[in-house]
């Protein structure tokens, strides 16, 4: 009886498994007419409930990082440093940054939006906060965008019909100096279509927000940006066919969770060699080959190295997962996440003119 019962659970578990990746093939073959019908809700859900949408919006927006300790007053040489987060984040993901960069001397922005609308609407809200909250005369901003927020701001940048480039040639915006990408899908991520564990963590998190309304899960966008960020989506197509923005200084750090680094292996590789004899030191090559694809396909579990890459973009490897290797899972941990000192070096470089 008990084996009868066991065999039946595993074949409801294999049915299930089965069921999820149908749909999912199903939502990867008609991912366009899914993103329009997911538009069309969320439109229509707006409309019929406008006070749940202006409570949302005020949750929005561009705004001073809080230090909760007073710290040294922002360096007036330095730039101003927005930090932008990526699809469903609580808002944990600066926590060890953001204080580390104001006792620097930078002044520090955190913008939030709604991450699960069209990355494109949210480039476009992106870029009207820097224009009403950034004031005249404002010299430089620097852009640190984890995940998907490294697609908002590149989308932001370069977009005709976002007009970045005149309007910062008109003085009505300042112009960005710098863009840093950390875990940034450049060229899309298949685990987008699995994104619901995320989005539970996200919503469940906003559910201690005394702002919170019961619509925020729709409200906040339909999960159109999930589909933008499968590889091969209309929106990535567009956005990497059109030129690096012009005069911004880009750097790509991508995470690894290998328990090698390339110079690992590279080494081990050579050691095997020296070891074996001449005519199968050709083996040694191959396994380092095989090691080093692992470890970039692999990526930082979430993002994997050819997806983070640009062309003629720097890139910094570093290990860690999409999260660890900007924050620290703990939050009494005195670990230092590893791109947070490529950060730093890398606002404080002196950025060429052109």
């Amino acid at each position: 009886m008990k084996i009868g019962k066991r065999n039946l659970w595993i074949r409801l578990i294999l049915l299930g498994i089965a069921l999820i990746v149908v749909i999912q093939v199903v939502r990867y073959i008609f991912r366009e007419e899914e993103r329009r019908t997911r538009i069309y809700i969320r439109e229509a859900i707006k409309k019929k409930y406008p006070q749940a949408v202006n409570q949302l919006k005020a949750t929005h927006g561009l705004r001073p990082f809080e230090q909760p300790i007073p710290s040294l007053k922002p360096d007036a040489h330095k730039s101003e440093v927005i930090l932008l987060h990526g699809l469903d984040d609580p808002g944990k993901i600066w926590m060890n940054l953001a204080p580390v960069l104001v006792n620097a001397g930078f002044h520090v922005l955190i913008m939030t939006y709604p991450n699960d609308q069209p990355i494109t609407e949210s480039a476009q809200f992106f870029l009207k906060q820097i224009e009403s909250y950034m004031v005249s005369g404002t010299g430089s901003i620097s852009i640190v965008a984890h995940s998907m927020g490294g697609l908002v701001a590149r989308e932001m940048l370069t977009n005709p019909a976002l007009f970045y480039t005149e309007k910062v040639d008109k003085g009505e915006l300042p112009a960005v100096e710098r863009l840093i990408m950390v875990g940034t899908p450049n060229h899309g991520s298949g685990l987008a279509q699995f994104r619901i564990f995320t989005e539970f963590r996200d919503q469940l998190s906003n559910l201690f927000n005394e702002n919170y309304h019961w619509l925020q899960g729709i409200l906040d966008g339909a999960g159109e940006a999930g589909i933008d960020l499968i590889p091969g989506s209309k929106f990535l197509k567009k956005l990497n066919r059109r030129p690096h923005p012009y005069n911004v200084n880009m750097l790509v750090i991508a995470g690894v969770m290998s328990p090698w680094q390339k110079n690992e292996i590279e080494e081990f590789a050579r050691t095997l060699e020296v070891k074996l004899p001449g005519d199968a030191r050709g083996t040694a090559k191959k396994m380092e080959n095989v090691l080093l694809s692992m470890s970039d396909e692999i990526g930082d579990g979430l993002v994997s190295v050819d997806s983070a890459r640009l062309p003629d973009v720097p890139i910094r490897i570093v290990k860690g997962t999409h999260l660890s290797m900007i924050r620290n899972i703990r939050a009494g941990s005195q670990r230092i996440p590893p791109a947070i000192p490529i950060i730093i070096k890398q606002l404080n470089r002196s950025v060429p003119k052109n």
